[in-house]
């Protein structure tokens, strides 16, 4: 019994190990949910989703990559959803290929129980709709009782797929989500009165004694008088310098005549 419950822990751990490193991949247990207050064109959405999907899948693998299993009643919900106007099928789930005992059922079988996708397509299903807390189980084959792949190798792979997955959803969501205009608010009478007449200053000035643009073209006029004022009493005070300069020459001039 003792290895047993020890094997079970390691489990319990490992599952927990993962869930945190799906977490920063990006691939959350939660939907990818429409924002409040937007506009969804559901009819166009199903059509973008239907497309990205079948541009992605494949029915073979690219080197280092490995097939993601899903369950075919939620594969079922989903083509119901995009072809047949359906409800959203709801977070990825792989509940139903585990025994109570959380082994693998014996008798699964690929199509009746499971489908196979590549990375790309199971990273665009998990960032549509979420995980729901369910650890992605991978394959070389498309048998589920192969050999499994280990963890870091699993996250490894799903990287890269992620990222694209995550433009590429992202891209097809600015398309059919609309955000409504905002509506312009109405002005009331004083709004207008206070913030938009151009001659509330000036009666504002006249009324309660202030400053007026006249008073102030006034004050400019004076400024500039004085200022010219200034100029010229300037321009005086120079005349005199240079005259007084000017004179001890003229009379050393004239001494010189006088003794000639």
């Amino acid at each position: 019994m003792e290895p047993r419950r020890r094997m079970s822990m390691d489990e319990a751990q490992d599952r927990e190990d993962m869930e945190i490193e799906m977490a920063e991949l990006g691939l959350s247990a939660a939907p990818n949910q429409h924002s409040s207050g937007v506009r969804v064109d559901m009819e166009l959405r199903r059509r973008l989703e239907r497309d990205l999907v079948l541009k992605n899948d494949s029915t073979t693998l690219k080197y280092k990559e490995a097939w993601f299993f899903i369950e075919t009643s939620w594969m079922e919900m989903w083509m119901n959803f995009v072809l047949h106007d359906g409800p959203l099928p709801g977070p990825l789930s792989n509940q139903s290929f585990y025994t109570s005992s959380n082994a693998f059922r014996k008798d699964l079988v690929v199509t009746k129980h499971y489908r196979c996708v590549n990375p790309r397509v199971y990273a665009i299903y998990a960032e549509l709709y979420g995980t729901g807390g369910a650890i992605p189980i991978a394959r070389y084959t498309l048998d589920l009782y192969s050999t499994p792949i280990l963890r870091d190798d699993v996250l490894e792979i799903l990287k890269l797929p992620e990222l694209s997955a995550r433009v590429a959803v992202g891209e097809m969501r600015d398309k059919y989500e609309e955000w409504p205009e905002d509506e312009p608010e109405s002005e009331s009478w004083w709004y207008r009165c206070c913030c938009r007449c151009d001659r509330l200053p000036t009666v504002l000035g006249r009324l309660f004694g202030g400053p007026t643009y006249a008073i102030v073209k006034a004050d400019d006029d004076d400024k500039k008088r004085r200022k010219k004022g200034r100029k010229g009493k300037k321009r005086g005070k120079d005349d005199d310098t240079e005259s007084e300069d000017s004179d001890p020459e003229n009379e050393e001039t004239s001494l010189l005549a006088d003794r000639d």
